[in-house]
């Protein structure tokens, strides 16, 4: 049996890391009870992960129009933290209905953590001359049939009820609840909304009316349940698929154990250092699991494939584990480098939720390479079993499932080596259309992207956007500094001054006229209620402003009276419809800016900040990861020392990141977070697979080398050598390159295509989960697994064969070595 070379040179940068299994292997048991106490801590930290459910984290920048909204988010508190209740159904304004409306109303203002609410109940008449404004809606409703009809038409016909709080045809409602921030951090929103979502039910069973939640509390809830939901079911149903694909093609359970355990121990390791950390879940970091399970997977794959060969050719258990190490890790290592480059730009992102994303992948890319180099030749030493050296010939044909694999894999491969350049050519083509359509994708982003579209946030946003004016409130902030005396020399600037009350009009002014926006409120809003009663004055503004409910006033008026905001509210669309609104709204906003420049006047709000800063990060995103491959490309030439592997590996790596990106293109769905994610997950199995399959391709080029010298040299008469030389002969009228490719896809051929199988249905799973962006990730990456599977079997090949037939491999000699052979094969 031949003895493998245990010297091979390892890459350049790898520092020795690349040995680190050999390091386990040295002391099996004892790298065991390390793994296994590392895996209880990890788990520790596990139980200490929470999840993010900021719905703004994506925009936090050091900008200043984020300050700006979070400047609001402190200082009006009730404006972005409002659960409506979209209560629905036929004939809402009867008088039955409009009963049990008014109770279920009544019980929602005693629920616990509610700490306001405003309905079209809330509606008042105008005052009268002691300043009294009766209800609309008495607590007793008229009796009378004509007294009953004449005071719906007053309420339908209400400036601050119509197309607010109560839709068009009447069959739709509209409550807005301000929470009790304190009793929801103390109770936690889950209990809190779930409390309101009781009351509700309770009050409409049996009326004929619906109702569901919305608002940015509800989406946070929901947005929370869909990521912890996500994480156990689907990553779990993804790994039970990948353990039953690995088993019907291993047909062995303690490979497809060790295989599948490589990753698993990963992602536990990723998850504990995570929440150690203090890392949050989110969309984002929820996609660390299948990267882990992409790289970790891929190269557990690989690592088992060669165990798998060595074991079945009787080759001792742990020395089968040292040859996949000395043979497997370096590649995975340099995949790990490599994609620690690709997802590089993301650390060093302006969005804080893409940094941090950055930073965390940084971190699993490191455990990932760590604990599947340990952990796969640790297991298999202490637990593959020994074959007879009979029982297969690692140079014949495999049987089963693996065999099937090794039988396509051989076949493309070989047809492809002995026709390059038409698939290379079919290869560029194909990344110069794919690519082109991947540079004309749009950015796009919405809200509702980040919310599970399968429970009721959506679907009663869904119906505020259809029946009233949106959901999404975006505001003009005015601001000015207490005490400070007018640039005109005037008085110091209050609240209640002429001055400041015509700019809260002008401004509301701009938002209903000019931007064409309903459901505006501020101040304004109140006096010209007031105005229809014939008293508009600012004495009379501040005294009703004085009885209205705290969590009312607190939504456009400041505590110290410093700032008040004008609020509208707008569809959940695209932001790229959005911004034109901002842009109109904030250049109508430049003229009052000169006119009263005693005031700063912003606009902000989630959809202003989403629709200014979603392109820009999206095209940071993915410039930078278009960025980061081409240096991949140049360590990867670099690292290997070989220009070969440099050019080889740019077409089989751009083509399924550009057939992914031509997908959404033709499809009409624009370039958004999830694309980006989706994609450079994709590319991590790109790269991985084609490191792997050069790694092997100048293994085998070597040993060819290596062979077709010791045959030239042996010549001492005896027969077996004389057979040897012969062999030799006959093998030297074969293309070198296409030989070596032929042993490349004998080996690691079937290791592609199974890993290919398996994380594209892991993955897969994802596209059941009720978070829109997840699925589309699911879909992606599915769509990019085989079209790598397409560039590591096609274009690879043909691109490799190509280069070698202009430029082949030529033989080194080491300087003052003798050149005699080193090592010999025994015929048999």
């Amino acid at each position: 049996m031949a003895t493998k070379d245990t010297t091979r040179r390892s890459f350049l940068f790898s520092f020795g890391l690349d040995r680190l299994g050999l390091v386990a292997l040295a002391r099996p048991h004892l790298a065991a009870a390390v793994i296994a106490a590392l895996t209880a801590l990890a788990l520790l930290g596990v139980w200490h992960l929470r999840v993010d459910d900021s719905l703004s984290e994506l925009f936090r920048t050091d900008t200043k129009e984020f300050q700006q909204y979070e400047e609001i988010d402190r200082r009006f508190p009730s404006s972005e933290y409002d659960v409506l209740v979209v209560v629905e159904g036929q004939a809402l304004l009867a008088r039955e209905k409009l009963e049990v409306f008014r109770d279920m109303v009544v019980e929602l203002q005693l629920t616990d953590g509610v700490g306001g609410l405003v309905s079209m109940l809330s509606a008042r008449g105008m005052p009268d001359a002691t300043g009294y404004a009766a209800p609309i809606v008495p607590d007793d409703l008229p009796e009378d049939n004509t007294a009953y009809a004449d005071m719906i038409d007053t309420l339908v016909h209400n400036d601050i009820v119509k197309g607010k709080f109560l839709s068009d045809d009447g069959a739709l409602a509209l409550i807005v609840i301000a929470l009790d921030r304190k009793l929801v951090e103390e109770r936690t929103a889950r209990t809190v909304i779930g409390g309101i979502k009781e009351v509700v039910d309770h009050g409409l069973a049996g009326s004929g009316l619906t109702a569901k939640l919305t608002g940015a509390p509800v989406m946070q809830l929901e947005i929370r349940n869909a990521v912890e939901r996500d994480r156990l079911v689907y990553n779990g149903l993804g790994f039970l698929v990948g353990f039953g694909v690995a088993y019907l093609f291993f047909r062995r359970l303690s490979l497809t154990i060790i295989a599948v355990l490589g990753p698993t121990i990963a992602i536990l390791w990723t998850l504990g250092v995570l929440g150690g950390l203090d890392f949050r879940l989110n969309l984002f970091i929820n996609v660390i699991t299948p990267l882990i399970l992409v790289s970790g997977f891929s190269d557990s794959m690989h690592l088992v494939f060669a165990i798998r060969r060595d074991i079945l050719a009787g080759v001792d258990r742990i020395e089968a584990a040292r040859n996949a190490v000395r043979e497997v890790a370096p590649a995975c290592l340099l995949t790990a480098m490599n994609q620690a480059i690709s997802i590089a730009s993301f650390a060093f992102a302006e969005s804080a939720l893409i940094r941090t994303f950055g930073l965390a992948a940084l971190i699993a890319v490191a455990i990932s390479y760590t604990a599947v180099a340990v952990v796969v030749p640790t297991l298999a030493a202490l637990f593959v079993r020994r074959e007879e050296p009979s029982a297969v010939d690692p140079h014949e044909r495999e049987e089963g499932g693996v065999g099937v694999l090794q039988r396509l894999s051989d076949a493309v491969i070989g047809f492809v080596g002995r026709w390059p350049i038409p698939f290379v050519a079919l290869g560029i083509v194909a990344v110069l259309v794919t690519g082109h359509a991947f540079v004309s994708l749009k950015p796009m982003y919405r809200l509702a992207d980040q919310v599970p579209d399968k429970e009721q946030a959506l679907a009663a946003t869904s119906s505020i956007d259809q029946k009233l004016t949106g959901a999404n409130p975006i505001h003009v902030m005015i601001e000015w500094k207490a005490g400070k005396p007018a640039a005109d020399g005037g008085p110091p600037i209050a609240l209640y001054d002429e001055r400041t009350l015509g700019v809260v009009a002008d401004a509301h002014a701009i938002l209903e006229q000019q931007a064409g926006l309903g459901n505006v409120w501020s101040l304004e809003s109140l006096r010209r209620w007031l105005a229809g009663a014939g008293d508009s004055s600012i004495e009379t503004v501040q005294s009703y402003v004085k009885i209205l409910p705290e969590h009312l006033v607190h939504r456009f008026i400041t505590d110290d009276e410093t700032a008040v905001l004008v609020t509208a509210r707008l569809p959940d669309v695209d932001a790229s419809e959005i911004l034109p609104v901002v842009e109109k709204i904030d250049h109508a906003l430049d003229k009052m800016r000169e006119r009263h420049p005693d005031y700063e006047i912003s606009v902000t709000g989630l959809p202003a900040i989403a629709a200014r800063n979603s392109a820009t990060l999206i095209h940071e995103m993915t410039w930078g990861l278009v960025g980061d491959i081409f240096l991949v490309f140049i360590f990867l030439g670099l690292a290997l020392r070989s220009l070969m592997v440099g050019v080889s590996s740019i077409l089989p790596s751009l083509f399924p990141i550009f057939a992914t990106g031509a997908l959404l293109f033709y499809s009409g769905q624009g370039l958004q977070f999830a694309s980006i994610v989706a994609i450079t997950v994709a590319f991590s199995l790109a790269i991985d697979s084609t490191i792997h399959f050069l790694n092997r391709f100048r293994l085998e080029e070597e040993k060819l080398a290596d062979e077709a010298k010791e045959a030239r040299l042996v010549d001492d008469g005896r027969a077996a050598f004389r057979l040897k030389g012969a062999a030799a002969e006959e093998d030297e009228k074969k293309d070198p390159a296409q030989e070596a490719l032929a042993r490349t896809a004998h080996h690691i051929g079937p290791a592609v295509i199974l890993t290919t199988i398996v994380l594209a249905l892991g993955l897969g799973v994802t596209m059941l989960s009720d978070l829109p962006s997840l699925r589309l990730f699911g879909e992606l990456a599915s769509v990019c697994l085989f079209a790598s599977l397409v560039g590591q079997l096609v274009i690879l090949p043909a691109t490799v064969a190509l280069y070698r037939r202009f430029l082949p491999l030529q033989p080194k000699t080491a300087a003052g070595a003798p050149d005699v052979p080193t090592r010999f094969e025994k015929i048999d």
